[in-house]
């Protein structure tokens, strides 16, 4: 079991608003004490969930002048193509399947790009949810659909008819014979849920209980008795079986597992043994734990029951219904949310378990729309690269999402392994890993916009080359539009936060001699306020 570490915020930030941002009390009831958001402010929160960048000017200007236009952008944003990536993002905390490393890697199908393909081994179930939601597949699909997700790293490497001639991610069947029922039959997944033979793939069936079903086993209030030898397999065999602490648990939880044997390997770091699907394991349950495949009770005998027996279950949709707004919401449902999770669950019935018209409903919702949420390094990432063209890499590897290489949870991120919960709020490593981004990021955009103007991304109302002197009506426009591309934010040209930018401006000015470096400090500034990191 992965050892959770909560990230605890750090203390009050500054803000070049001039107002500290002071976190709220962990304890407070979060529904009661939300304070509502303002419609452009909605408008940031919606397209940084739903697509992870800032709005563009037009479509402030276009919520400015009607709120009811905010209706059509989420809809617009569920349907562009930056959706399916968000989708990952957020449920990338939920499979915790993007590891950095696995027992089998690039160099043992012959390829060079362990960044690539470890990336693709993590995405392969995610990008079957992202799928489903992108194409407006009934959500059952995530445990019955006849196909997989490959890119031409994993689509070559496994037995997939992925086509010799493609490129990037494309839907794939297994040809090694296994039985098809969506995330249950991915390499993706059961690579990085391992198995032993004392585990007797309980493990797994605990990963699909709670990735599936809201049910974690290992969350459950349980007495055990401690006269039990666990050293002793027999003993361990027999309480299992006889043992009321036990049975309340293994009754479930061992007939689920006996539906995995298929997938386990006998070598972990072996690719020939990790590559394929052995239908000559399947009854392996009889000899290990002689507990037959079954679903609470019902019978079955292979992953395809298992899909349908998962498919039929109500908890299905009312899990994802609480993970999405969850996640939406970046905090744990509370007892005053019980109505609005009824509604969203009656919701995606009746729009046939599609995931947009859930997304659609959950953004709708009051407690949504009100309170602050923290950027997450996905998103931080995906944010940065829209406005000034930064990405963070190393060696192949984004250093927002990876940990061998990169900050990820320094970041305020999972690794899926040993950090899994994400930060809700800035800690102390967060804000050192924003700085340097934010400092890499203004230099790039920085250097970019002044060799070429013409397409600028985020200067366009001044030269980098004047100074407030030549110039003082274009500093002025620049900081207000900064202020208004980065924040959401519309400010005067004689207000205080550009006359505390164009202050600061100033003294870099004196200080570096070069107004391009001026305007990268300034920049960097902004992009570490409360007001960019919290939305």
């Amino acid at each position: 079991m992965g050892v959770v570490l909560l990230l605890l915020g750090c203390g009050v930030l500054p803000s070049a608003t001039g107002v500290p941002d002071v976190p709220a009390d962990p304890r407070a009831d979060p529904v009661a004490t939300a304070v509502p958001l303002s419609a452009g402010k909605v408008l940031q929160r919606v397209s940084l969930d739903l697509r992870g960048v800032r709005p563009s000017v037009a479509e402030i200007e276009a919520v400015e002048a009607d709120p009811a236009a905010l209706d059509a952008l989420v809809d617009a944003y569920l349907h562009d193509a930056r959706f399916g990536e968000r989708v990952r993002d957020l449920f990338s905390t939920i499979y915790l399947t993007r590891s950095d490393y696995f027992y089998v890697g690039a160099a043992d199908y012959g390829q060079t790009d362990e960044a690539a393909f470890a990336r693709a081994v993590g995405d392969e179930p995610l990008r079957i949810l992202s799928t489903i939601a992108q194409t407006d597949l009934p959500y059952t699909d995530i445990v019955t659909a006849q196909w997989s997700m490959a890119d031409e790293s994993i689509g070559r490497a496994w037995p997939t008819d992925y086509p010799d001639d493609a490129t990037g991610w494309q839907k794939v069947r297994y040809t090694d014979e296994r039985p098809e029922a969506g995330i249950l039959s991915t390499n993706g997944l059961w690579w990085r849920y391992m198995t032993n033979g004392s585990n007797a793939n309980r493990g797994r069936a605990n990963a699909i209980s709670r990735i599936l079903l809201c049910d974690d086993y290992l969350g459950k209030p349980i007495e055990f008795d401690r006269s039990v030898n666990l050293l002793d397999q027999g003993a361990v065999n027999d309480a299992l079986k006889t043992n009321e602490g036990c049975v309340a648990c293994h009754s479930t939880l061992d007939p689920l597992a006996s539906y995995l044997w298929g997938f386990y390997y006998f070598n972990y770091d072996s690719r020939d043994d990790t590559t394929y699907y052995h239908p000559e394991r399947e009854t392996y349950w009889e000899g290990y734990t002689e507990v037959a495949p079954g679903y609470y009770g019902e019978p079955g005998h292979d992953l395809t029951d298992l899909g349908g027996q998962i498919a039929a279950d109500p908890r299905l949709p009312q899990c994802l219904v609480k993970q999405s707004y969850e996640l939406l919401l970046q905090r744990e449902a509370a007892l005053a949310d019980t109505d609005a999770l009824s509604d969203l669950r009656e919701t995606f019935l009746a729009n046939d378990l599609r995931i947009r018209p859930l997304f659609s409903a959950v953004v709708s919702t009051d407690a949504y729309r009100s309170g602050r949420k923290l950027l997450s390094p996905d998103q931080l990432g995906t944010v940065l690269f829209d406005l000034t063209g930064f990405r963070y890499t190393y060696a192949g590897y984004d250093m927002l999402q990876t940990d061998t290489y990169g900050l990820r949870t320094l970041a305020g991120g999972v690794d899926g392994v040993y950090s899994t919960k994400p930060a809700d709020r800035p800690t102390a490593t967060s804000v050192l890993v924003n700085e340097r981004v934010a400092q890499a990021a203004a230099s790039v955009v920085v250097a970019g916009d002044l060799a070429a103007p013409d397409a600028a991304r985020l200067f366009t109302a001044v030269s980098l080359t004047a100074t407030p002197a030549s110039d003082p009506d274009g500093f002025a426009a620049q900081l207000q539009l900064l202020h208004l591309r980065l924040f959401g934010d519309r400010v005067v040209a004689d207000g205080p936060e550009v006359q505390a930018n164009l202050a600061l401006w100033q003294e870099l000015y004196v200080a570096e001699g070069s107004a391009p470096r001026a305007w990268s400090g300034v920049l960097s500034t902004l992009l570490r306020d409360p007001a960019f990191l919290l939305y």
